[in-house]
Order: structure tokens, then sequence, then C-alpha cells
């Protein structure tokens, strides 16, 4: 439900909270039992709403606002616990409230809550308040206040006979605390145009004038022995704390009167609360009519007094108002001369050659991106709209290509947004130059570009071209030492064929973009409508994982290592599987590149961690203590910031051996930033865990990074093992890798072993260990912990 819907709901309830309230009392007036339960209801809802409104203002606001309405919120809570205490006693116990009681001491904290908001409002805004005016305003005010307060009502309790210290204590708190709450309602008039917009102050103003006039008929009843529960002035409790709710909501979307207005907004305000200015008079007014009417015995020295002091005021009231004329006439001559300084400006700066030279630079920013220098996405869709009316008229045809720098988020993270900047500008100078003076680039922002071909005449064509562009990230880019691999993925969308409008042409391009991502580094593909299907499955896996972690969608399976010369278990690697809700198991291989492309893998990684290293040590505690462990690292995950703190927390928090874990990563972290990979790896080894190569052979393979990292074993990718008994190629890189890694002195694992020759003839080159369907597939923790009782795993 948006802002404003709720808002209006807020004030729909509070109305007919009220009405509600007063019905219920009249109808049931003769029941004094329903009359009470109901009345009681009403009483707690109306803090309860106005609690949870004042608590979602607080945490909506970003200024500090939100402390002054996390006060407030306070305040109403205690009133909620207040009338708690109250319906406890009324509607359970059936008994009278005790007075002095524990529901007292609640109603007082909420004056003194509200006290602290007040106080921090005045401190926060000490600045810009006239404060000895300020000040002397509302203790002329207060002294009125005081003044009737303890002539009509705190005299009466001080004279009480025979009533203890506490009761005393509690009775006078209520008129003080009312005294606070005028002081508070006072002081936010007064200085209305530093605090809150005229709407919400009116708001508060209003609230807490309303609990004022509750709390003084409560006392006057009280003291009368004449209030009942349920009676025709406890509504208005409840109509002051839902009026402070709405004020606390209005507060989110109101602007606020700071002291950025312009004078002519400062003299609305002041007009609008003109009255102000005269209440401190007022009131002293007020206070001699009413000393008038209650003294017995006035002498011509009273009165004389009192006329000379009135006729004092009244002077100064008229001054008032002449200096508030005065200024409101100043505002409208300042005004008057700003606009004619603005129009002499503008006439002036027409004929100024150097203002349209810096207008002219200001459109050619307005269509072009600061970075790159290239068109912005503004520039590009007027160009793509004239093109395309262009094609129409010619029965030509045009392309529309979508282009994202694969691997640049990594490069910014890792090496610095300043190198990224610089990668960003190599590539829009260097795509420039590839293209024909006809098309069109642009930049739509990260690392996100568009290309408009136009007069295209085949999709070969366009095929050249893009080859064209791709060719410049085909050798690693060096940029201020550092040597960045990049690959472009890109999406083509043409027209007529794939759409009719600029947003169906982007849109298409972009699908066929995120499809051709899926492929190996370097690719394109065209729009296709398959695509539409695809995209769908993505967003709706995206969705399902970032919810599966909560809802222990996650499972793991392991899958044995064995000792090829032994035949003995010696270790596991830890896979995830993903049991998605309603759907059923999800391939690793679909979802973990989009856990990687949404670097939701961090998270599931961390869980895949710990509880692999949680059940690895129940395995270890059972007797298989020498039991290795192996998981697989993504390089995202691997050089994330954190990632050494993180496995020492989980090896410190779960008890594993970090002597048994062995992290698995692929060689395409020296991709990013080499130097950082090899970094951590140092600090793995350090903390006692084992470094595997994952996939070797697959990826980026270099014999100088392989001899700089502090690496345990290497593990040779199915894709060699497969056809290893068929393909002599692959025959000779298998015993090529296992020879030059054992030169290394590196152990080697095998991945992939399915049937006996290729087992036996793995044998015979001295691999060291294998792992594959021909013992087992990946398994569940049960399956495995009956398979460790086995002292030879069985082909």
């Amino acid at each position: 439900m948006s802002l404003s819907r709720s808002k209006k709901w807020l004030i729909y309830y509070t109305l007919f909270h009220t009405i509600g309230y007063y019905c219920w009392t009249y109808y049931w007036n003769d029941h004094a039992d329903l009359r009470t339960i109901g009345g009681n209801i009403f009483s707690f809802l109306a803090p309860l709403i106005a609690s949870i409104t004042l608590f979602y203002v607080y945490k909506k606001l970003k200024n500090n606002d939100k402390y002054f309405w996390l006060l407030i919120f306070l305040g109403c809570c205690s009133f909620v616990i207040a009338e708690a205490i109250w319906d406890y006693y009324e509607n359970f116990l059936q008994v009278e409230v005790p007075f002095p009681g524990w529901a007292d001491l609640f109603y007082m904290l909420q004056i003194v809550f509200y006290l602290l908001a007040f106080l921090y409002m005045f401190w926060s805004k000490r600045d810009h308040l006239q404060l000895a005016k300020f000040i002397l305003d509302i203790s002329i005010f207060m002294t009125v206040a005081i003044s009737f307060s303890w002539h009509f009502i705190i005299s009466d309790i001080l004279s009480l006979p025979h009533v203890s210290s506490l009761f005393m204590f509690v009775s006078m708190g209520y008129p003080i605390g009312d005294l606070i709450l005028i002081l508070g309602a006072i002081s936010f008039y007064l200085g209305s145009e530093y605090f809150f917009s005229p709407k919400v102050l009116f708001l508060i103003f209003s609230s807490l004038v309303v609990q004022v006039c509750a709390d003084s008929a409560y006392l006057y009843l009280s003291a009368n022995s004449l209030y009942f529960s349920g009676g025709p002035f406890d509504p208005l409790w409840s109509l002051a704390l839902l009026l402070m709710g709405i004020a606390g909501s209005y507060s989110i979307t109101e602007q606020k009167v700071d002291e950025t207005l312009t004078k002519k907004n400062i003299s609305y305000i002041k007009d609008f609360f003109a009255l102000k200015l005269l209440l401190p008079y007022l009131s002293v007014i007020v206070l001699f009519v009413v000393m008038f009417i209650q003294t017995k015995q006035i002498n011509s020295l009273i009165v004389g007094a009192a006329v000379a002091i009135l006729l004092v005021i009244l002077r100064q009231i008229f001054t008032l108002l002449e200096n508030q004329t005065l200024l409101s006439n100043y505002h409208t001559l300042t005004e008057k001369l700003e606009q004619k300084i603005e129009e002499r400006t503008i006439e002036i700066s027409n004929k100024n050659q150097q203002l349209l030279t810096a207008v002219k630079k200001m459109k050619h920013m307005a269509d072009h991106d600061v970075l790159s220098g290239l068109p912005n996405r503004r520039f590009f869709l007027k160009q793509l709209t004239i093109a395309m009316a262009d094609a129409k008229r010619n029965s030509t045809k045009l392309a529309v290509v979508f282009i994202d720098l694969d691997r640049f988020k990594d490069i910014n993270d890792t090496l610095g947004h300043y190198l990224g900047d610089q990668l960003l500008k190599y590539v829009s100078k260097q795509m420039l130059r590839q293209l024909r003076s006809i098309d069109t680039i642009s930049r739509q922002g990260g690392d996100e570009f568009t290309l408009l071909l136009n007069k295209i005449s085949s999709e070969l064509e366009i095929i050249q071209l893009i080859k064209q562009i791709q060719s410049i990230v085909e050798s690693p880019i060096r940029i201020n030492g550092h040597e960045l691999h990049v690959a472009m993925s890109m999406g083509i969308a043409t027209y007529p064929g794939d759409g009719s409008t600029t947003d169906e042409l982007l849109k298409h391009a972009d699908m066929a973009m995120y499809s051709a991502k899926e492929e190996v580094g370097n690719s394109f593909k065209f729009y296709s409508p398959e695509m539409n299907e695809t995209i769908l499955r993505k967003i709706e896996l995206e969705n399902g994982l970032r919810k599966a972690i909560n809802n222990d969608e996650f499972i793991l399976h392991y899958q044995p290592q064995v000792n090829i010369e032994t035949g003995k278990l010696i270790g596991v690697e830890s896979l995830i599987r993903w049991n998605k809700a309603g759907v059923g198991m999800i391939s690793p291989g679909e979802f973990i590149p989009l856990a990687e492309e949404t670097r939701l893998i961090i998270p599931i990684g961390e869980w895949a961690l710990y509880s692999a290293c949680k059940q690895a040590k129940i395995w270890h505690d059972s007797g298989h203590d020498q039991l290795k462990l192996a998981i697989n690292l993504s390089t995202i995950q691997f050089l994330n910031g954190n990632t050494v703190g993180l496995i020492a927390s989980v090896l410190e928090s779960t008890g594993f051996n970090p002597n048994f874990l062995e992290i698995e990563i692929t060689e395409t972290v020296a991709l990013y930033d080499a130097e950082e990979a090899i970094k951590k790896m140092h600090a793995l080894r350090n903390l006692g865990v084992r470094i595997s190569i994952d996939d070797f052979g697959t990826e980026y393979s270099s014999l100088i990074y392989l001899k700089r990292f502090p690496i345990n074993s290497l593990k040779i990718d199915q894709q060699f093992i497969k056809d290893i008994m068929t393909n002599e190629s692959d025959k000779s890189l298998v015993k090529a890798m296992i020879s030059m890694a054992h030169s290394l002195g590196l152990s080697v694992i095998a991945e992939g072993v399915e049937t006996p020759e290729q087992l036996k003839y793995l044998q015979d080159l001295h691999c060291d260990e294998v792992q594959g369907y021909i013992y087992s597939k990946p398994i569940s923790s049960g399956q495995f912990s009956e398979m460790l009782e086995m002292e030879i795993i069985p082909v």
C-alpha cells in the first residue's frame, strides 16, 4: 500500500474510531459493564495504532527528525502499557483501578518521553531560533498557564488532608504533565517556521491541546468524584494520540519548512502564523480578566495598574502589527527587484557569446556520457527513432546491438573504480574506431553499450562488424601495469523483423545479450522469440535463489575420493544441490552460473562451506579423523574481500581440523587479479588449509602462475578422462599433466572416472586419486556415512 493511501486510511480510521467511541458510550450508557469494556478496547486500540504508525515514520525518515518521532513513539508505547494495565484491573480483575498505581507510572512516562522529544527538537533547532525572544514569549504564556493551573487545580490538591506523599506526588504529576504538554504545544506554535510544515505543526498542536483538555476534564471530574470509565471525555485521549500518528505520517511527505526558504515563503509563513506574535500579550490580558473576576476586593490602584499595563500591551501589539506590515512590504519590494535583476540577466546572457558557448557545451553534455565521451541513451534513442523512420521509408534494414563487458564488475570490485573507468575509456575509444561513419555507439551505463548499425544488407554483414568489435578484447588489455582479461557478450535485434518500436528493439537485443552471456566469453546471439521463455525461466530461478537459503532448499551431496593404489576412501567432495519447493531438483549447471552472475553465490557458498565442515567434523568425531573434505569456491567467492576470514571463522565455529580441508579453485582467478589471488592462497596455507586447482586445463592455463600458486594438487577435468581410452590427444594430455604435476611436487586427482579401463590406465600413469561414478555418484550424508564403514571401496 502506498504512503498516501496509508495516510488516508489512518485519517478515516481516526474519524470512525472517534465517532464509534462516542456512539458506543452513548448506546450502552445504561449498561456500565459493556460501556466500560468497549471504552477500554477503543482506548487501547488508539495508542496501539498510533505507536505502529510512529514506528513506521521513524524507520522511513532519513533526517534527524526521525529521533523526535522515535521519542513520541516511545510515549505512545507507554500509553499502550498504561491502558493495558487499566484494562487488566477493570476487565479481568473487575476491581477499581488503584490510584496511585502502575498505570499512573506509564501515563506519566508518556509525558516524560514527550518532554524529551520537545527538548530534542529545541536543541537541534537552537541555531535558528531567536532564543531570547523565544524563551521570553514562552515564559509569559507559561506564567499565565501555571497561574491558572495553581489557582484552579494544584492548590486544591495541596490542601487535601491526610494523604500519602506518593498520592500527593502522583496527583501533582498530572497537572504538571499538562503544563509540559502546553509548553510543547506553545513552543511548537511560536517556533513554527523552524520545526515542521504548517500542516504537521497544526496536527501536533491539536493533538497536545486535545490531550490537555482530556487531562483537565479528568482531573476536575476526579476531584469532584464524577469520573467514570467510558465517559464522554475518554475518546479525547484516543483522538489526541491518533492525531499525533497522522502528524507523523504527514511529516514523511510534507515538505519541511527550514532555513533554505525564500524570503517570499518566509513572509507567507509569518503572515500565516501572525497570531503567535500576539499570543503572549493576549494571555496576559486573559490573566487580568480572570484576576478581576476572581478578586473580591478591587481598589483604584489595582484598576489603574491593570489599565496602564493593558494599554502598554495594546501599544506593543499595534507596533508588532505595524512592523509585520513593513516587513511584508519589504519582501514584496525585494521580490520585484529580484525579478527585474533576473530579467536583465537573461537579456545580457543572450548577447554574451561566452554564455552561448557554455549553453552549447551543456547541450552536448545532455546528450553524451561524461566518462567515455560517447553518446548517451537519450541521444541513442533519438538517433534510433530517426533511423527507423528512414529504414521504413527506404525499405532498408538496421540492427541494434546490446553489448556487455563480461567480468567488468569483478575487475571494478577487486582493482578499484579508477582502473574500471580507464578500462571503459579504452574500450569505448577502440569500439568507436571500428565502426562505420553511418553507425552510432552509445554507453547505456555501467559496462553496457549499444550499437546502431544502419543500412544493413545481410546477417553476414552484421557478423563481420560484430567480429571487428570483438577483436578489441581478444588479447589481454594492459592498464597501469595490470593485465586485464575481458570479453564481450552481444545481443542483436534487427528492424523490422524483431520489433517495430525502439523499446521492442532494445528489449529484444538485451534478451539476446543475456542469452549470449550463457556461452563462453566473446559470443553473440541474434534475437529469437524462444528467448522470452529463457529470460522468464531465468527470472523465476533468480527469485527462487533469493529465497532458497531461508527456505532450507539447498542440500549437500558427497562424492568419495579414493586412493588409486590402495582403493581406500581418503576424501570426499561436497557438492551443492537445489531442491526447489514445488519444482524438484534444479541442475547445478543451471543455477550455479546464475548465482555467480547475481553474486548470490557468496551467501550460498557461505552456507555450503559451514554445512560441509560441520558434517565432516561429525565424521571425524566418529573415528574417521583422516578424511579429507574438498569444497569448491567460485572465482567470485574466492576473490571476495573476506574469504580468508570467513574460512577461519567456519573452522573455528565447527571445530574442523584445517589440515583436512581442501579448497578447490579454478585457474580463472588469474584473470582478475593474480597477485591478490596468490596473497589469499598463502593466507589459507598459513591456516593449514590445502588448495587444489579444479578443472585444470579447461580454462586459462598459465604455467607461470601454476609455478607461483602455493597449491597442493591438480584436479584433471572429466572432459579429458571421458575419451581417454579412444582419443590419443586426451591420453597424451593427461599423461603430460600428471608428469608435470609430479615434477612440481603436486598430487593429482582425476574426476569423472567411470570405467575399469579408465581406472587401470590412470593407475599405470601413477595418478594419485580418482573420483567418479566407478565408485559412487554424489550421495547424501547418510549414505556416505555407511560407505565410510567399508575398508575398501568396491569398483
